[in-house]
């Protein structure tokens, strides 16, 4: 209306010219080696990060019950029974081994069902997150050995699993750390285990290839269990 020509004859004059026009072509070059493969979702790229994070999370979490079972007088009935001292230890360790455990097969289910991820080999996959719940588990039995009130250690075990996971590489890849923040990366298992998925899920690794990452986890994971198994005696047995 306001260039006074009906609208069905502008039209007509852009499809003209819209024809006559020479098509244009873009070409794009990528340069240098991409750090993530193609073929790699954007699920595919975070979902062991998550995974690493929420193991890791819900592990230490789980130190709130250690303290409760203690303030509840459980531990003290326990030890009235015939059960050992040991056999405590071994039990509590074990829930929270269970508990991170469950937690993890259920991010692996839940995001190769909907999301489609590839984790790589399951064995593989599940050797890893077994050693990094252990890990989780050991960490989450040395808080709850060290806390005396569930409160403080829930918001304890929050602000550690976070910290811990952002300097680890969860909520940002390792690739793009700077070198130096690689190598302070390395000081956490979240590093190693996400090294352990990225070659899993990245380059279709095996079992062979993460060896290294196993074996730093396993470490991490009898050290904690170490000082948290004495920790824990000495907590549940303190009058």
């Amino acid at each position: 209306d306001q260039t006074g020509e009906a609208f069905s004859d502008a039209l007509a004059v852009a499809e003209s010219i819209a024809e006559g026009s020479a098509p244009v072509e873009i070409e794009v070059a990528a340069v240098g080696e991409s750090l993530f493969p193609e073929s790699l979702g954007q699920f595919g790229l975070g979902a062991s990060s998550q995974l690493v994070l929420f193991t890791f999370l819900t592990a230490l979490a789980g130190s709130a019950a250690l303290i409760l079972t203690r303030q509840l007088g459980i531990s003290d009935r326990m030890l009235s029974t015939p059960t050992s001292l040991g056999s405590i230890v071994v039990g509590e360790s074990f829930g929270r081994f269970a508990v991170a455990m469950v937690q993890g097969l259920y991010i692996i289910v839940l995001t190769l069902i909907i999301f489609r991820v590839d984790w790589g080999d399951p064995v593989a996959a599940l050797l890893l997150l077994l050693v990094f719940s252990a890990v989780g588990a050991g960490a989450g039995v040395l808080m709850g050995s060290l806390f005396s009130n569930d409160q403080q250690a829930g918001g304890v075990a929050v602000v550690v699993s976070i910290g811990l996971g952002a300097l680890g590489g969860c909520m940002f890849p390792l690739e793009l750390f700077s070198p130096t923040m690689q190598t302070v990366a390395h000081f956490t298992p979240h590093a190693w285990a996400l090294d352990g998925y990225a070659e899993l899920i990245r380059r279709g690794g095996g079992t062979t290839d993460i060896l290294l990452e196993l074996g730093v986890l396993a470490a991490f994971a009898v050290a904690l269990f170490a000082i948290a198994s004495w920790r824990l005696r000495v907590a549940i047995t303190r009058p």
